[in-house]
């Protein structure tokens, strides 16, 4: 009796263990690869200003997979004031979970997002964690001013992730140790050493007092050829 006891207890508990690793699997099936939730994270964002278009390239990893990104929103500001809104969502809701793949713009007025060159991009398979949490974004719309570029990421449970980019053509390209050179599209940093700026300031100098000296040179030589005339 206490052997046919304890097999029973034991059938019981593993039946109760094989339930709920079911289950666990089953709601998974829905929200990612089945672990503890978190927020997802930007691998890589990069601005683009070329020909009539801005582009804009996103990578967003989410740790539960990629299938866990809801939505991604794109703002752009001139000095706090919202100028225009896109928006990609991977599903059409977070009950059905019916993926629809959609970019559209919320701004409406301006019309500016070019939806036909907006695409994303992700692996099927699962081989590595890039194939498993990677998401890639292009957001492509029409040349605009602004001054910043925000990003917000929320996934399917709720979490979210934030980030901004300041972005001027007029001031922050030709401001500190940014130059632009027109065939590049893009920013170049440059730094320049605090030594080699003092020695361009004594050399800016030593030129001055050079051209100083020889104008006065030639002032004096036609003084005396005046007199001697």
């Amino acid at each position: 009796m206490k052997k046919g006891g304890v097999l029973l207890s034991l059938a019981t508990v593993t039946m109760i263990l094989f339930t709920t690793f079911l289950f666990i699997e089953a709601s998974a099936g829905e929200a990612g690869v089945g672990v503890l939730n978190v927020p997802p994270k930007y691998s890589m964002i990069r601005v683009v200003q070329q020909d009539k278009f801005i582009r804009v390239y996103l990578t967003i990893s989410d740790y539960n997979s990629w299938d866990d990104i809801y939505t991604v929103n794109v703002t752009l500001e001139d000095y706090g004031l919202e100028t225009a809104e896109f928006l990609f969502k991977q599903y059409e809701d977070t009950i059905s979970y019916e993926k629809i793949n959609e970019f559209s713009e919320t701004s409406k007025e301006n019309n500016l997002l070019v939806k036909e060159k907006c695409s994303y991009n992700h692996s099927d398979e699962k081989e590595t964690v890039a194939d498993k949490c990677n998401l890639e974004l292009l957001f492509v719309f029409h040349k605009t001013w602004f001054t910043r570029l925000n990003i917000i990421v929320a996934d399917i449970e709720g979490s979210t992730a934030s980030t901004h980019i300041d972005y001027n053509a007029e001031e922050t390209m030709r401001s500190g140790n940014i130059i632009m050179i027109p065939w590049l599209h893009e920013p170049i940093r440059v730094v320049i050493p605090s030594y080699l700026l003092n020695l361009l300031a004594v050399i800016a100098g030593l030129i001055g007092v050079i051209f100083c000296v020889r104008k006065m040179d030639r002032i004096k030589i036609k003084r005396v050829a005046y007199e001697k005339g």
